[in-house]
């Protein structure tokens, strides 16, 4: 009875139970056997690619294997010396060339993205330079237009000077011409007086001869 004791007690220490459940990978082997029992006279489950991921369950100190299940739920023994804490290295190196070559692509794609940047930098200088010379003729522009219009405001102000001095011109032309209209009456009328007067000196000088020579007449008749 109590061999049998001391026998369950060895078996019992012997296998253990992990607190939780522990991720482990195969080891760097082509394949690994994963079998029904802890002993090489067990039946052969599945095979084990190297790599695999899989949970241990139980490690059996005694026979050295440990209970695994794999990610489609599949439960099994394999040899605990065939499970690694870390993937393999042939699983690695080939996750390392992957993520090389993602990181290669995307080194790919930011140089492209940095020569299309640089391109459109050159073409943002060129129209900043095209801008700028399209500033400078609107600002030649605007000069000229000011002066133009500076011009074009002094004339228009010297014209109304000068439309100020034409109206007087022709104000005092208007007065001119009424001051010539009322001498030209008054020459008129001058002249017609004048004429009268010199036709009534006429008219009295003719008669004055004309009594002189009838009195002359006369003496020369007395004789």
């Amino acid at each position: 009875m109590i061999r049998h004791t001391l026998l369950l007690v060895t078996l019992l220490c012997a296998t253990t139970s992990l607190p939780a459940a522990d991720t482990r990978y195969i080891t760097d082997e082509f394949e690994v056997t994963m079998r029904s029992g802890t002993s090489t006279t067990n039946s052969i489950v599945r095979l084990l690619r190297s790599g695999e991921t899989v949970t241990v369950l139980e490690q059996d100190l005694a026979s050295q294997y440990s209970l695994v299940e794999t990610d489609d739920g599949k439960k099994g023994y394999v040899l605990t010396r065939f499970l690694m804490d870390a993937p393999a290295a042939k699983q690695s190196l080939q996750e390392l060339k992957v993520r090389h070559a993602q990181q290669q692509e995307r080194l790919d794609q930011q140089s492209a993205e940095i020569v299309e940047l640089e391109r459109a930098l050159e073409q943002e200088k060129a129209d900043n330079e095209a801008l700028k010379t399209t500033l400078r003729a609107s600002e030649q522009e605007l000069s000229e237009v000011r002066d133009a219009a500076q011009n074009t405001l002094n004339i228009l102000e010297q014209n109304k000077r000068l439309q100020t001095v034409v109206d007087q011109l022709r104000q005092e032309k208007t007065e001119l011409s009424d001051t010539n209209a009322e001498l030209s009456d008054s020459t008129q009328i001058d002249w017609f007086v004048r004429g009268g007067a010199v036709s009534l000196i006429a008219f009295v000088i003719g008669i004055l001869v004309t009594r002189i020579r009838w009195r002359k007449q006369d003496s020369w008749g007395s004789y």
